[in-house]
């Protein structure tokens, strides 16, 4: 893409007021072509700008992952995402940038971001948070990554689960259980099971 080119954008958001606002700030823009779409799985754009849920269903049935693509999608690039949402914990913009969103701000976020953050993305540029998200994610310790099994065991846990009744919803060994445990303290940088579901908690690191 040249630096005058005209980027087509695609704009879908689950609340209406969003999405109009959305619509008609980046209208004003002259080498952005904008389209509000009801269905951001059909068509292509350069760029497209959705809310967090959306943007993770869209990634997820991508060609790179093919998780629940149908065969229509699976010709189609890797879309470059930016997402404007409320969602606002460590847990939810690391988990966003590790699906292949390329763009994270809160809407609190400046209009000026948005504009940045869409011309970046278009123009292959690396991943764009705004100067809210960025202090929120940068504000907490580095997180190491949870391996799927880690997950699983920390959604259970921050239920209240012991590691027996732990071990038997996922049908694994007790033993198992407290091996995941310690190893999700050490990654967490604490030293209980009640300081691991605060921070999970607070940090957003269980998904629903």
């Amino acid at each position: 893409m040249t630096q005058n080119s005209i980027i087509s954008v695609r704009v879908r958001h689950a609340d209406p007021l969003v999405m109009a606002g959305l619509v008609a700030l980046l209208d004003r823009e002259p080498d952005f072509d904008v389209q509000a779409a009801s269905d951001i799985h059909r068509g292509c754009a350069d760029v497209v700008v959705t809310d967090y849920r959306s943007a993770m269903g869209l990634l997820a049935a991508s060609p790179e992952t093919g998780n629940g693509a149908d065969a229509s999608l699976r010709d189609l690039p890797r879309p470059r995402v930016v997402v404007m949402t409320r969602q606002d914990k460590e847990g939810e913009i690391a988990q966003a940038m590790h699906s292949g969103v390329r763009g994270y701000l809160l809407q609190s976020a400046d209009p000026l971001e948005l504009v940045d953050a869409i011309r970046h993305v278009a123009r292959g540029g690396s991943h764009y948070l705004c100067n809210r998200a960025a202090a929120l994610f940068d504000s907490c310790p580095p997180r190491t990554w949870l391996t799927a099994r880690e997950e699983d065991v920390l959604r259970f846990l921050v239920k209240g689960d012991c590691n027996k009744g732990i071990a038997r919803k996922l049908d694994i060994s007790a033993n198992t259980v407290k091996a995941h445990v310690a190893r999700i303290c050490e990654k967490l940088h604490v030293r209980s099971r009640a300081q691991v579901a605060i921070q999970a908690t607070q940090r957003g690191l269980v998904r629903a």
